[in-house]
């Protein structure tokens, strides 16, 4: 089920999107956007996006999560929005920074444990951005990083990653 919701969208793609349980996906399509085709593509890659965390079993009902669970399951989802739902998933773009500055965001995150689904200010600040560091996003960008590593020293797919658990994933690198 895909319901349609008027909150959550973000001013840089148009569209927003939450998996709510294995039942429902709610997408949030912003009438303010001003690049309608744009939108549309946006709008296409958050529902593959979404359907991704379905599979996965990574949704709202599912939770409570660590903020790794959520690192590694944003970077599935992000890499399957991309490679099948050829879009570039601007908030999962890490190339701007260094191996050794991801690195040490992952050693954060595995500290915040659940706070990150217990504490909306905590969730914020990871997820969507990070005052003390000036920065957005910084889940997805990890979680890019370690599924981009993944795939690449496991020679699989992100399809090959579809039922596997955060942690499963997590075993197939050593980022330590």
């Amino acid at each position: 089920q895909v319901k349609f919701t008027d909150n959550g969208g973000s001013d840089m793609t148009g569209v927003g999107g939450f998996a709510f349980s294995r039942n429902q996906i709610n997408l949030a399509v912003l009438e303010s956007f001003g690049d309608r085709e744009l939108q549309m593509k946006n709008l296409r890659s958050a529902l593959f996006h979404e359907s991704f965390h379905v599979q996965q079993g990574f949704t709202y009902a599912d939770s409570p999560f660590t903020a790794l669970d959520a690192t590694i399951y944003e970077g599935s989802a992000i890499k399957f929005e991309r490679d099948y739902g050829k879009n570039n998933a601007i908030y999962g773009d890490y190339s701007a920074y260094s191996e050794e500055q991801l690195r040490h965001w992952f050693d954060e995150i595995r500290k915040v444990g659940n706070e990150y689904f217990e504490n909306e200010e905590t969730w914020r600040k990871w997820a969507f951005y990070h005052p003390e560091y000036d920065e957005k996003w910084i889940v997805y960008k990890v979680g890019s990083f370690i599924l981009d590593t993944v795939l690449k020293t496991s020679g699989l797919d992100v399809i090959d990653l579809r039922d596997k658990s955060s942690s499963e994933i997590l075993d197939m690198i050593r980022l330590n």
